[in-house]
């Protein structure tokens, strides 16, 4: 790279991240509305599309970072599912917990976020074969989504389901296991490279001093619990990431993110989990997400703001460059349709998610779902296309009825002959190809139920839907 093109692209990352300002040959449209809303939730209804072109940038950015409250009866709705789910003991009714959440919950970054700690944190029923734990872990991850990284990994170490995922409640003063302890440095904190076989020694042995209660892994009641003893914590000196004393896992949490590559590592998963993947990132377009981290006191709050309200978030380089999650997918299109809860089959749903390759609390290893590329192969997109089929057709063997498009077409007002032009608006904004635009406005041409399906249908089978 010469010196002349080196200095214009540092220019340029260096004025990625700040506040995008529209203008006449650039302005805020609801291509970029909705592509707020489809990295910051699971995509946004028509009539959320037009409430936000017409707010500007300021106030629908800022709906997600002050969500409604839930009212009395909607709180007693996700109560009753989550204790359903947890009293029975069944995965699949806690799945469809989490995806009511996503599909009908009023605060949606909390809810895309919670997902994105899922996968960082990568713990599975698998193992830890307690949908109660799991249930807990997840509101621990959805009640700190938001909050300082530090606390979120001091709540995430002394977890009932981590310390069964990774062997932490048996490891004790003399015994140390570095499960734990080589996946906080290699995958949750600094990434490989940045430590050493003693670091994950030394670091183990810090984390040392829970037990389960009653000396019983797994209770009667499959509940896992445990309790910090100081008698089984390894209270000696320790020598962790070049600092010595007598360490415990605050201190553990504290050092290692105090450590550069700690806010490189986080601030390049965020990116490529809300802005792009592909290629990883240059270093000077993570630098300075790295530097908000650090500054804020490892808010991701504030590292979200600066992403969601940026001039790169919004810019073609980074628009449409994810492949959309299955869950993403599939909560997206039941979202972005409005489809009524009494016509969601949210086993259904949980189901098409898992055979799409994301089976929620149940990450493969961990290292969580790789993502990208990996979500589609010949089988993934074959049920990827399945489901698409199934929200608008129906499918009765799943218990998932036909989409409406006469309710959705007399809720907005639209006119039968405007509905495949309307339909192309709200999906895809326009980001297809000629053709593929074409052929969906011929198929809806006749305005008719059948028509509409087709037309609808040809726009979910465009490679761009797939993409976020």
């Amino acid at each position: 790279m010469s010196t002349k093109r080196g200095e214009a692209m540092t220019r340029i990352d260096e004025e990625a991240w700040t506040p995008f300002e529209p203008s006449p040959d650039d302005p805020w449209d609801l291509r970029k509305v909705a592509r707020l809303h489809r990295a910051a939730g699971f995509g946004a209804n028509w009539a959320e599309l037009r409430r936000d072109v017409a707010a500007g940038l300021a106030e629908s950015v800022g709906r997600f970072f002050h969500p409604l409250d839930p009212s009395d009866e909607e709180q007693a709705i996700r109560e009753g599912l989550r204790s359903g789910a947890v009293g029975s003991s069944d995965p699949r009714r806690l799945r469809a917990y989490w995806l009511y959440r996503m599909l009908f919950g009023s605060d949606p970054l909390r809810e895309r976020l919670t997902l994105f700690w899922h996968g960082h944190f990568a713990t599975s029923l698998a193992k830890v074969n307690s949908v109660s734990a799991m249930a807990a872990q997840g509101e621990a991850l959805r009640e700190r989504a938001l909050g300082d990284f530090a606390g979120l990994l001091g709540a995430v170490t002394a977890d009932p389901a981590m310390l069964v995922w990774l062997d932490g409640g048996t490891s004790k003063r003399g015994r140390p296991n570095e499960n734990y302890a080589r996946e906080f440095l290699e995958l949750f904190t600094l990434g490989r490279a940045a430590y050493s076989e003693a670091d994950i020694r030394e670091a183990a042995r810090a984390f040392t001093g829970w037990t389960p209660e009653g000396g019983r892994r797994t209770p009667d009641d499959g509940n896992p619990r445990f309790a910090f003893e100081e008698e089984a914590h390894d209270g000696g000196s320790k020598t962790f990431l070049g600092q010595a004393g007598n360490w415990k896992a605050d201190d553990v949490v504290r050092i290692a993110l105090e450590k550069p590559e700690a806010a490189r590592h986080l601030a390049g998963k965020l990116y490529r989990a809300f802005v792009a993947e592909g290629a990883d990132p240059e270093p000077e377009l993570i630098e300075p997400l790295a530097d908000v981290l650090r500054s804020s006191g490892y808010s991701i709050r504030r590292v979200m703001e600066v992403i969601l309200q940026s001039k790169h978030f919004y810019s073609a380089a980074a628009c449409r460059r994810r492949l959309k999650s299955p869950v993403e997918y599939t909560i997206g299109l039941l979202r972005m349709l409005e489809v009524p809860r009494s016509k969601v089959n949210l086993l259904a749903a949980a189901t098409a998610c898992g055979r799409q390759g994301q089976e929620l609390f149940a990450p493969p290893n961990v290292k969580g779902w790789e993502g990208g590329t990996t979500w589609i192969n010949s089988s993934t997109l074959l049920e990827r296309l399945n489901w698409a089929s199934d929200v608008v057709w129906g499918n009765p063997d799943y218990g998932v009825p036909p989409f409406d498009l006469v309710a959705w077409a007399d809720n907005h007002g639209v006119k039968p002959g405007e509905a495949a032009g309307i339909f192309i608006n709200l999906l895809l904004q326009g980001d297809l190809a000629n053709e593929a635009r074409d052929l969906s406005l011929a198929a809806g041409r006749d305005g008719d139920t059948t028509s509409l399906r087709k037309s609808l249908q040809r726009l979910l089978h465009c490679p761009e839907f797939q993409l976020s």
